[in-house]
């Protein structure tokens, strides 16, 4: 029974690692694809998230590195342990990082970027700036939100508002 949960729960892990995965390839093809459409789009993040970024980024590579060395370690050597940890490993960073890959702002001088959506400044509508870290806006008829800790607010707003 224990084997038969062990298995379930491997595979579960391993189509969250798959899509999670693609969903983060996805949105970085988006951003070079956006990125040859308008030169002009760039980063939009302070100091702090720079270096968050920076930091996630290069945990996330070596953390889904160590996790399938450790999957494909546990499986040469018939060991479930390593098999697991490592999948847990490259699973957990992979849904982390794919949710603040998708938080990234890119501003621009026509067009703001969030995470795959490419948004047209001219057609935003109700922009608020809330104190809870977070931007409100409605486009297309639509209600969006976005978190605004790592982003440089100040160069949001000035592009925002032109």
């Amino acid at each position: 029974m224990q084997e038969i949960f062990s298995l379930v729960l491997s595979f579960v892990l391993i189509i969250i690692f798959l899509w999670f995965t693609y969903s983060i390839a996805n949105i970085i093809v988006t951003f070079f694809r956006c990125r040859k459409q308008d030169h002009s789009l760039q980063l939009c993040l302070n100091t702090g998230g720079l270096i968050f970024y920076v930091i996630l980024t290069i945990i996330y590579l070596i953390a889904v590195m160590g996790g399938i060395i450790a999957v494909i370690y546990g499986i040469i050597t018939s060991r479930s342990s390593f098999f697991h940890n490592g999948l847990n490993a490259a699973a957990l960073l992979t849904v982390v990082y794919a949710y603040f890959l998708s938080t990234i702002v890119l501003v621009g001088r026509k067009n703001l970027m969030v995470g795959r959506m490419l948004i047209d400044y001219r057609k935003l509508k109700k922009v608020n700036f809330t104190y809870n870290n977070k931007v409100t806006f409605v486009y297309a008829q639509k209600d969006y939100s976005f978190p605004t800790r790592f982003v440089d607010k100040t160069k949001l707003r000035k592009m925002i508002s032109r």
